[in-house]
């Protein structure tokens, strides 16, 4: 037995956790039910037609870049083994099928992704990890289900990329340049695993080749923390539904098949304009980003930049908030002086992004994992493949969040400078 319509769920108490119902076949079909979710069961009600099951742990990405499908099927009438490629996708209100034939009626069951319920720990949500490559197949252990993985190398070039859950651990995508996404080499294997990333040989070198050492982030997508939206531009102003539940403060758009600009807004910097994530440079006015129009709880507002925006070009958001003892977005005026920037944390900030915005300024990534400590601090940057930089001591402990350091240089402290951050406990 399913229930339909189930609420007294989510932050009000009101939200749904599943829908039973029917939709016709068309050659794209799109189905609202509110949320998005994270298992589909779909059964042709009209003729003779196998049952269909698909599930986020197995793999249910939103289109790639070659307007494929790639979920992976389970069909329970039969006893094959699953396939891939199959022609279903999430959204961030419901799902997404171009399987189903034309005029004839089909049934589903839906059931919502979680978690619902606003986290309380940094460590239920973020993970920091620093490991040497084995070369050979591996876990990356989080303690939470992955929903986003931000891997560095140390040494050397250190190629900052993403790949996340939402769009499929086989596409990767690079935080230091304007590239599209491309498709990876063994390097995350799936996102399987209720506590940890599964990683392969790594033959591209991202993650896991035989010697080096990386850094590796992971984040779970959560109320008031952290979200992924993926959308196809439209090339005019339109809003974007999002599962935040909570005003973003931080969001990071990138067009997935198009070589584009990473663009940063920030509510310390305004709706009025960007920052470029894969660069350096200072905050832009451009009215064309965000139309001038903040967001929302439920919505954020893209323009007709293509750079946000692409036309009938698949795109991906990460979106960020402040979470009550677990995340601070947030902004500082430099002094040239020991700072201390107070995030509401009881035992000091685990992982740290810095960016000045009204100068030129690299995107600073410090993490416990490496060491924040009263002393040198290793740091990377998200705009750059420069190595790690191990002997300087920019920013130190301070239990209710971070403290920036007097020798921080402009880039970090300029006196009179407007820094952001995002800081995670």
């Amino acid at each position: 037995l399913f229930a339909h319509d189930a609420g007294g769920f989510g932050l009000t108490g009101t939200d749904n956790v599943i829908s039973c119902g029917s939709v016709v076949g068309a050659s794209q079909v799109e189905i609202n039910l509110g949320y998005e979710p994270q298992w589909i069961l779909v059964k042709n009600a009209s003729s003779a037609q196998d049952w269909w099951l698909v599930d986020n742990m197995r793999g249910l990405p939103v289109q790639d870049t070659s307007s494929a499908y790639n979920a992976s099927n389970l069909r329970p009438n039969l006893s094959d083994a699953e396939t891939t490629g199959f022609s279903i996708a999430p959204s961030a209100t419901g799902f997404k099928a171009n399987v189903l034939t034309a005029s004839q009626t089909y049934i589903y069951i839906a059931i919502r992704r979680g978690p619902m319920k606003v986290p309380t720990t940094g460590t239920s949500v973020f993970a920091t990890v620093a490991r040497t490559g084995t070369g050979a197949a591996a876990t990356v252990t989080a303690g939470f289900p992955v929903d986003m993985y931000l891997m560095q190398r140390r040494p050397t070039a250190s190629f900052p990329n993403i790949v996340d859950r939402l769009r499929g651990n086989t596409r990767n995508i690079q935080t230091w340049q304007i590239d599209a996404e491309s498709a990876t080499t063994n390097t995350v294997t799936g996102f399987d695993n209720m506590t940890a990333v599964p990683v392969g040989a790594d033959t591209d070198g991202y993650v896991n080749e035989s010697g080096i050492t990386y850094v590796n982030q992971m984040f779970r997508r959560a109320p008031s923390f952290m979200d992924v939206v993926c959308f196809t531009g439209t090339g005019s102003a339109r809003t974007v539904s999002h599962n935040l539940a909570a005003v973003p403060e931080l969001m990071i758009v990138k067009a997935r098949a198009n070589a584009r600009n990473w663009i940063v807004y920030s509510a310390s910097t305004g709706n009025a304009g960007h920052l470029i994530l894969n660069d350096n440079s200072a905050y832009a006015a451009n009215s064309a980003d965000w139309d001038n129009t903040s967001p929302t709880s439920s919505v954020f507002t893209v323009g007709g930049n293509y750079t946000v925006n692409d036309l009938n070009a698949g795109m991906v958001a990460y979106l960020f908030a402040t979470c009550s003892g677990v995340s601070k977005v947030g902004s500082y005026t430099g002094t040239a002086t020991t700072k201390q920037i107070d995030c509401g944390f009881t035992a000091g900030a685990r992982f740290v992004l810095i960016k000045r915005t009204d100068s030129t300024g690299d995107w600073y990534v410090w993490d416990t994992a490496r060491g924040i400590v009263s002393g040198n601090d290793s740091y990377l940057l998200l705009n750059s493949t420069a190595a790690e930089v191990t002997n300087t001591d920019y920013i130190d402990t301070y239990s209710a969040g971070f403290e920036i350091s007097s020798t921080a240089p402009a880039a970090i402290n300029a006196s009179g400078g407007t820094f952001l951050f995002l800081a995670i406990a």
